[in-house]
């Protein structure tokens, strides 16, 4: 993410370079609501609909004018997909397990898809990855510390919020 929005921002072209602004507004926008959802959820184990609705519906907005600005159209439609197909993975997961996941980790992997799935399928599966992956290994840590049982309620919106970053960023 870092190098494509540095490239639209130096590429001489106006509708690139407000294309990589809008960007950059996306990853502000990101590493606030990122930010606030992931202490929120550490500190009380929810993913608060006031920041999660508007965080999604600033993101679609952005995507699509970026959309229109790179004339890419399949950009926005896999974004779109991604966002609706990490969103029904979890919804599944969550109504075979209410106990696995709560319903703010579901809304909040929409927004998680759209951001990733924008910049291309390796990036969205990356994202999804490294969230498992970083919430299986703290988890795991905490168990063999024994700071944590099988019983133990562990927030996955910052192992999603951190994954997703890292594949956004090293895109």
């Amino acid at each position: 993410m870092i190098q494509f929005i540095s490239q639209l921002l130096t590429s001489g072209d106006p509708g690139e370079v407000v294309a990589g602004v809008v960007l950059l507004l996306g990853g502000a926008a990101f590493a606030v609501c990122g930010t606030a959802l992931a202490y929120i959820d550490a500190q009380e184990h929810r993913l608060p609909n006031r920041i999660v609705y508007p965080w999604a519906a600033l993101t679609f907005g952005l995507l699509i004018l970026v959309s229109f600005l790179l004339n890419d159209p399949i950009g926005l439609g896999r974004a779109v997909l991604a966002g609706l197909g990490w969103g029904v993975l979890f919804l599944l997961v969550r109504l075979a397990s209410p106990k696995s996941i709560g319903m703010g980790d579901v809304k909040l992997s929409v927004v998680l898809g759209l951001y990733t799935g924008f910049l291309g399928w390796e990036v969205f599966a990356a994202g999804l990855v490294i969230s498992f992956l970083l919430g299986g290994l703290v988890s795991l840590a905490l168990l063999i510390s024994r700071r944590a049982s099988s019983h133990t309620r562990i927030a996955f919106g910052p192992f999603l919020i951190l994954g997703s970053a890292l594949a956004l960023m090293f895109s």
